[in-house]
């Protein structure tokens, strides 16, 4: 948030004037307060006071919580009937959007999450025409990401113990690069594995190589 100023002028438009060519922004870019009015005096004379106002530029993460909250709303609202409670992190990447509506977060997440996440690409979707900056966006409910994480993560493990076992390579299913990541890091620690992913595109997998092991040097199992 940029510091708050205080500007003075004959007239309120005059101060607000001020504060824009002082930021180098429009009018609808400042959070303005008006601390005086001001006030022409007895026919100009006597009593004049000066508008004073304090400005200072909007935050980028509150306009950005702001458009996502106008997003999810209405594409939420004629399902459930109401605006859901939304827990917005500006500050993660991706943005992270949790609806927090515990009655409907099953009718959101869909079959095997099918839902939530056409809905989460819709958000996405209209979020990079309304924003003029590149943003991700994720969406979860009922913790239903953390789960689906989890589960990612004990699935990574038990792939990696099949390529410690078979001494063959494995092979995740085409994921994002947010869930690619998410095997990476659950494996970079497993001395007797390496991962790589392969394929072009968006989604892509993850292979799960057995590390050749030196002569004289046994597997940990």
């Amino acid at each position: 948030m940029s510091e708050t100023r205080e500007f003075t002028a004959k007239t309120v438009d005059d101060a607000i004037k001020l504060a824009c060519d002082h930021y180098g922004v429009d009018r609808d870019k400042l959070e303005i307060e008006i601390l005086d009015g001001g006030s022409s005096g007895i026919f100009g004379l006597m009593g004049v006071k000066k508008a004073r106002i304090t400005a200072r530029q909007r935050s980028a993460g509150k306009e950005l919580e702001t458009v996502i909250r106008g997003i999810v709303d209405n594409l939420l609202v004629p399902v459930l009937g109401e605006a859901p409670a939304l827990k917005v992190d500006t500050g993660s990447d991706p943005v992270s959007v949790t609806i927090e509506d515990e009655e409907h977060s099953g009718l959101i997440i869909g079959r095997d999450g099918q839902t939530l996440s056409a809905l989460q690409y819709m958000v996405n979707r209209i979020a990079a025409k309304q924003w003029p900056e590149k943003i991700r966006i994720q969406l979860d409910t009922g913790n239903y990401r953390e789960k689906q994480d989890e589960t990612l993560r004990g699935i990574a493990q038990h792939l990696a113990q099949r390529a410690r076992e078979t001494g063959r390579p494995q092979s995740t299913k085409p994921l994002t690069s947010y869930h690619r990541r998410l095997v990476h890091l659950a494996l970079q620690g497993d001395e007797e594995v390496q991962t790589r992913s392969k394929g072009d595109g968006p989604l892509k997998r993850v292979l799960i190589l057995p590390r050749k092991i030196r002569k004289g040097e046994t597997a940990k199992h």
